[in-house]
């Protein structure tokens, strides 16, 4: 039998309670990773998109390529700036290579990050100008889909105190589904900012929100997190 008190863990949070998601939140205490917003994966002209339209999905590409100029780049704009001044900490994932030969990529995406020549320091790797690359921001490089996987972050992010953290990226059902998912193992309190992902359909889209908000995150928006990071920081 599930203890009465269930709800009041969920998330990996100890004090949260459905309908009042933001309790306790603390921005210094927060990180907020941006999931593959690199030049390669979402430029127009970039060879991620070039490789969906290749494979006879140009109405996929298409979906992505609107969702970010409609709704992800203008929700960005309003999040990122009130993010870093309340004192959350940015961290860009990165799918790159450090390898000559690629090899420390995982097999099934070797091929992608090669043919971008994504390389960690390349501009193909390079955080989109839509977030920047601020000083003080965190930068790691992915082998794989997930954040976490082979990567430094959850080490940087303890040795700062992070116990929280905000996703936003691409695509939700898979690279950022997959941090979430590696995330909530590693006891972090998560929230999936919805209207800062994307994937490559309408439907593609809300599977990914429900898988994830049914047990990994809190499904907030970007207004959410604006309103939360002002009211917390204004009581800190």
């Amino acid at each position: 039998m599930l203890p009465p008190d269930l709800s009041a863990h969920w998330y990996n949070a100890g004090d949260f309670a459905p309908g009042e998601p933001w309790r306790a939140f603390d921005p210094r205490r927060t990180a907020l990773v941006l999931v593959d917003l690199i030049n390669w994966q979402v430029d127009p002209g970039g060879p991620s998109i070039a490789a969906i339209r290749a494979a006879g999905h140009p109405e996929r590409a298409g979906h992505l390529l609107d969702r970010f100029a409609g709704t992800i780049a203008p929700n960005l704009k309003l999040l990122l700036p009130v993010a870093r001044r309340a004192g959350v900490r940015i961290v860009h994932a990165r799918l790159a290579s450090r390898h000559p030969g690629y090899a420390d990529i995982v097999p099934a995406l070797r091929p992608y990050v090669k043919a971008a020549e994504a390389r960690d320091g390349s501009l193909a790797a390079a955080p989109i100008a839509e977030v920047g690359n601020e000083p003080g921001d965190l930068s790691i490089v992915k082998r794989g889909s997930g954040a976490f996987g082979g990567t430094e972050l959850d080490f940087l992010l303890r040795r700062e105190g992070i116990e929280t953290i905000l996703y936003a990226g691409v695509v939700t059902t898979a690279c950022v589904l997959l941090s979430v998912a590696a995330g909530f193992d590693l006891g972090y309190r998560q929230y999936l900012v919805a209207d800062c992902t994307g994937t490559l359909s309408g439907r593609d889209q809300e599977d990914a929100e429900r898988l994830i908000g049914n047990y990994l995150a809190e499904i907030v928006t970007a207004a959410d997190a604006v309103a939360a990071m002002e009211k917390h920081s204004d009581a800190l």
